[in-house]
């Protein structure tokens, strides 16, 4: 369609609504106090006092001088920048240091310092984790994102792809060979992360989850061990890490992927009047249960601060052409839209488009190492839908959103479809539990640049206190990439707990990976 339409669709995709991969990822590290040498190499700053039992400025220093890669400390004038995450709400945070590793023997060694001087650590890819967890106040942060880019292999359609690439750093090597993965949409997510999680999709009810592509990984354990995990060996650990969430067992620094085949994508954009918001949620449930593997659409339903409510649905078709899966859809909700944009695009295209970029030059989808990216403060969290939203659990939803909306509040509500090639394999063929669910549900709330405590509390008792009871009888758990405060480890994994804390002791018995999020 025109133009005008077309732009109003990329203003649609660019909300950080849409861009959801999944986002949650615990992928990390940090150590580090260094000083820069006139020849510009990184010379470890001594500290003058340390804590009894700490690591003195000598052990740091020995630290620095193990390194392939760089320690980022505390007096650094590039610390900064070294210990950012995504969401501004952590920038109080200050860990003692971040190990910029560069291979994973760094991670080893870094591992081993931070286990003799009972340090916590905490991996970091890119850094968008929902609760801030990869990072640790005066811990050390496992830093992977120097360790960047994918190797395909023609022969066998596989890629080899390191655990600091980000999302559009993965498609982007792959696009020269037509090929592709199922990931999520925002760009600057770490691929590591959010396979880790399960990789919810736009081409996953073609494809499956992100973690389903995963063929062997390479990862650190505890041990300060560097392993090569499959099918075959370490078996146990590889369930774990395709959907057991990230910052449990190890730290990955690479994995082997199947590829697919770039589909060319048409997209459908279709809006409706707020009044007919149940219908659209439960034609759209309707549709989703019939709809072709090739096919996927989310539903967004929003509140602004103005009192306003929209209801919208962004749909692709990797048939290239999103017509007849629109009219599909405006059939099940039985209510003609308010607007409709379908348009098709190159798969390369579609994916900047999904990810909010307008050239393979924008900051958007390009993260340099310590780049000024564009980043974003907010709550979050998920539920997962086990089957339909009756009309009543539909109407208790949006009177939830409504509500808000009246009061002067701003939230997001979208639903992920599941299903298609995801439901192909069991609950318990891989740690990812939510293989029969219809849906994945975020609740995201956009916050001030740095926001107060307050803010941040009155966000999250939306979510706890309006959000979750809306969906009471219908949610059966949580998405691991969503993490949010206050939610209990077990509604992550469901039946697949007991086997993720027994993977746990095997490989981490004295609990070195820890935090209030580990299973």
């Amino acid at each position: 369609m025109g133009n005008a339409m077309e732009a109003a669709g990329a203003t649609l995709v660019r909300r950080r609504s849409v861009l959801q991969a999944g986002a949650t990822t615990v992928v990390a590290a940090a150590l580090g106090a260094t000083a820069c040498k006139a020849d510009g190499s990184r010379a470890p700053r001594l500290a003058s006092t340390t804590a009894a039992g700490g690591p003195s400025g000598a052990d740091w220093h020995a630290l620095a001088a193990s390194l392939d890669g760089d320690l980022v400390r505390p007096a650094d004038s590039d610390y900064d920048a070294a210990r950012r995450l995504f969401n501004p709400r952590f920038d109080g945070i200050r860990p003692a240091a971040v190990v910029e590793a560069a291979n994973p023997h760094d991670i080893a060694e870094a591992i081993r310092f931070a286990r003799k001087f009972d340090l916590v650590a905490r991996p970091r890819s890119g850094g968008h984790s929902y609760v801030g967890v990869s990072t640790a106040a005066s811990g050390i942060v496992l830093d992977v994102g120097r360790m960047r880019g994918v190797d395909y292999d023609a022969g066998s359609k596989s890629a080899v792809v390191r655990a600091g690439s980000r999302l559009f750093d993965v498609h982007e090597a792959l696009e020269a060979h037509n090929r592709s993965v199922p990931t999520g949409t925002c760009p600057t997510v770490g691929a590591a992360g959010l396979t880790l999680g399960g990789g919810v999709g736009v081409e996953g009810r073609a494809n499956g989850l992100t973690c389903d592509a995963v063929q062997a990984l390479t990862l650190v354990t505890a041990a300060g061990t560097i392993l090569q995990v499959d099918a075959d060996h370490h078996p146990d650990l590889f369930w774990a890490h395709r959907g057991g969430g990230g910052g449990n067992f190890g730290v990955l620094t690479s994995m082997r992927m199947r590829t697919f085949a770039a589909h060319r994508m048409g997209f459908y954009f279709v809006s409706w009047s707020p009044s007919q918001a149940v219908s659209v949620i439960r034609g759209w449930q309707r549709r989703v249960s019939t709809m072709p593997r090739s096919a996927w659409a989310n539903v967004h339903l929003e509140a602004a601060s103005d009192g306003s409510v929209a209801i919208r649905v962004v749909g692709v078709s990797l048939t290239g052409d999103g017509g007849p899966e629109a009219h599909g859809l405006i059939n099940a909700v039985g209510h003609q839209p308010t607007s409709l944009s379908t348009f098709s695009r190159s798969h390369e295209d579609g994916i900047k488009l999904l990810a909010g970029c307008s050239t393979r030059s924008d900051q958007q989808c390009h993260l340099p190492p310590r780049g000024n990216l564009s980043r974003e403060a907010f709550a979050a969290g998920s539920d997962v839908l086990g089957g339909p939203l009756t009309t009543p659990q539909a109407s208790r939803l949006v009177a939830a959103v409504r509500l808000r909306a009246g009061s002067g509040g701003s939230v997001a509500v979208i639903l992920d479809p599941l299903g298609g090639a995801v439901a192909d394999l069991g609950p318990a063929a891989t740690a990812f539990r939510w293989r029969d669910a219809l849906a994945t549900v975020q609740w995201y709330i956009g916050l001030p640049e740095h926001p107060t405590g307050s803010q941040v509390r009155q966000a999250y008792h939306w979510i706890n206190h309006s959000g979750h009871p809306a969906l009471h009888g219908a949610s059966v758990g949580a998405y691991v990439n969503y993490l949010e405060p206050g939610r209990s480890v077990g509604s992550y994994y469901g039946r697949n707990l007991a086997r993720l804390r027994k993977v746990k002791a095997r490989y981490d018995p004295s609990g070195f990976f820890r935090s209030r999020y580990t299973v």
